[in-house]
């Protein structure tokens, strides 16, 4: 006798969420959230992966990592919250938190920057929260397993994972959120030569991945000449694990500089070394924390270019650089600019470029002692510069370290310069959805992400203060060697079994080292992941690469190409997979700006289409 189907239990959906760092649980926060307000009759189950088993924190925010690799975000920016939406429960943003944890003697700074370690706990502390108080309805399972494949199936799609012991399991799923964060990517041809090249000479090491920086730089012997590759916030996390992680210590000076007092397990030198030569600088103490209004590069112009351009697509040299400019110049001038009466005529200016030009050649004709606006001479502190020796170029890190410091100290204020390139801060956010879906000629994303992004960050997106006075402290103690650092070839001697590095500006520098690091932040290759699971999708022909094209060229840009509103998958065929969606750094490269803690707008967006997806199958 069959079952009346109107008496037939209604099948509880599932939902995945694999990666449960910050992304991921912005995403399981609004799901549950969502659910509570918005309730499925069948009810909801929700697995989430994370390898580790820390809950909530990404490996970026470990809450085992030691204290002095510190958070890029200060205190007073620490909520994981969404406080846009009044009818959600939340919990205490991280200055509460912290000060009812940790019972400090005073109430934190809202302006320090905190140890990943102790951010890490707060997120975990935020995940255990919202698990405390699941609706009715609502069941989740938490697995410290690796997914390895997501495989279609009737009915849905068999997510398949292995546990921490190794063992391989399954489960059915009706959505999956892919917010993986970070993951390796395959090794090029350059990086096997390098391994091949250690792997061939005993004591020579190459490390292709400088996280977790305890781990890897643990294989690096006292005493040895180590090369870095990178000289960004990569680069300080791995100098500091070679030295302060070594039992090294920094004392700060009657002087108020920081001095480093060795260990004696230290190597001996370290050659950091990058395309421009230039160490990234400390944000300075009044960086900031709101955006600052625009008069150029607003969206209202992006959105008016954007429809006279040939195909939408806007050209970063034409259309946006000159209002790129205008911005930084006016920001230049507002605080060179010391008369009020001065800067009142420069306000009444709007936003004619005209005539606000006009008002700063009248006042530069009157302050001869006030250098013109260049922002090329933030960017690049040597150009026009000539340097004979390699010595003479660390002599000259030294001083910039020391310039950039105090800049630092005293404030955007105190530095016209200094003051016009941070408006790349806002500039960077309003430009990010004229970016999105290959929203640039093709020629102009690669520009973009390539070029001029890694220049800004090393000048506005900067580590705390005190990193950089470290990194400075280290130089100081002759543990650091900048002297080959500008763009150097790197080539392998077989006679000494050591990586030999040699520029040409100066002509004379050159270095070797036994151990070769490259300490750069791992890009996203989507391509190129590492990962089982992105490997068998792509094999799969499950999700492909973003690829902007324009009628000209075409940039591949590592990204994982997906839908725009709702960020589901888009496989090789151009379809697009309303099952599976992805967040956060898989994203890169097509969306910007996700490699940070901060949340933004997505996650509800995700949550409200997944449950009215759910509600109308069910």
């Amino acid at each position: 006798m069959g079952v009346d189907a109107t008496h037939r239990k209604p099948k509880v959906p599932v939902v995945v969420i694999v990666g449960m760092g910050p992304k991921g649980l912005y995403c399981f926060e609004s799901l549950i959230a969502e659910f509570r307000s918005h309730p499925l009759p069948s009810g909801l189950e929700v697995a989430i992966f994370n390898k580790g088993g820390q809950f909530g924190a990404s490996p970026v925010y470990d809450t085992g990592q030691p204290s002095y690799l510190l958070s890029n975000v200060r205190v007073k920016e620490l909520d994981l919250w969404d406080v846009s939406d009044p009818t959600k429960p939340d919990g205490p943003g991280f200055i509460r938190w912290y000060n009812t944890q940790y019972l400090p003697s005073e109430p934190v700074d809202p302006e320090t920057y905190p140890p990943r370690a102790v951010v890490g706990r707060y997120l975990v502390h935020g995940f255990q929260g919202i698990m405390s108080r699941l609706p009715r309805g609502v069941r989740v399972s938490t697995l410290n397993a690796e997914v390895t494949d997501i495989v279609p199936a009737a009915g849905g799609y068999h997510v398949k994972y292995r546990d921490s012991a190794g063992v391989r399991h399954a489960i059915v799923a009706d959505k999956v959120m892919l917010s993986t964060g970070h993951t390796a990517t395959l090794p090029a041809r350059r990086e096997r030569y390098y391994q091949d090249f250690a792997d061939r000479h005993p004591g020579t090491v190459f490390v292709p991945h400088a996280y977790p920086v305890e781990e890897r730089m643990s294989v690096i012997p006292a005493g040895a000449c180590v090369a870095m590759k990178g000289v960004g916030l990569t680069f300080i996390d791995a100098v500091l694990a070679l030295t302060e992680g070594r039992g090294g210590y920094f004392k700060r000076m009657a002087n108020g500089r920081l001095a480093y007092r060795m260990s004696g397990r230290e190597p001996k030198s370290i050659i950091p070394f990058c395309r421009t030569g230039l160490p990234i600088v400390p944000k300075p103490w009044d960086y900031p924390s709101t955006f600052r209004p625009l008069t150029y590069v607003t969206a209202a112009r992006l959105k008016a270019l954007r429809k006279r351009a040939r195909g939408g697509k806007l050209d970063l040299v034409e259309n946006i650089w000159p209002l790129v400019e205008l911005d930084m110049e006016l920001r230049y001038y507002r605080t060179a600019m010391r008369d009020p009466g001065d800067r009142r005529a420069l306000e009444e200016c709007g936003d004619n470029a005209r005539s606000m030009r006009q008002v700063i050649g009248a006042f530069l004709a009157a302050h001869p002692e006030v250098e013109p606006f260049d922002y090329r001479r933030i960017l690049d502190p040597t150009s026009g510069r000539r340097f004979e020796t390699g010595m003479q170029y660390h002599r000259f890190i030294e001083r910039y370290l020391r310039r950039e410091i105090e800049h630092a100290r005293h404030g955007l204020a105190s530095s016209p310069a200094r003051a016009a390139v941070s408006m790349w801060f806002e500039i960077r956010a309003t430009l990010k959805p004229f970016v999105a879906y290959g929203g640039l000629t093709s020629r102009s994303h690669r520009l973009l992400i390539e070029h001029l992004f890694p220049l800004f960050k090393r000048v506005v997106f900067g580590p705390p203060l005190v990193n950089i006075e470290k990194v400075l402290a280290l130089h100081t103690a002759g543990l650091l060697d900048f002297s080959v650092a500008r763009n150097p070839q790197v080539a392998t001697d077989h006679a000494s079994g050591c990586f030999e590095l040699t520029t040409s500006s100066p002509a004379s520098a050159s270095a070797h080292a036994e151990i070769l690091v490259d300490a750069r932040y791992p890009t996203i290759e989507i391509s190129r992941d590492e990962s089982p699971l992105y490997q068998r999708l792509r094999d799969r022909g499950m999700i492909r690469e973003f690829t902007n094209i324009s009628t000209s060229a075409t940039y591949a840009t590592g990204a994982i190409d997906m839908s725009r509103e709702h960020h589901h998958v888009i496989d090789q065929n151009g379809e697009v997979n309303s099952d599976i969606a992805v967040c956060g750094a898989p994203t890169e490269g097509n969306l910007i700006g996700n490699f940070v803690i901060s949340r933004d707008g997505y996650a509800a967006v995700w949550a409200r289409n997944t449950l009215a997806q759910l509600r109308e199958d069910g």
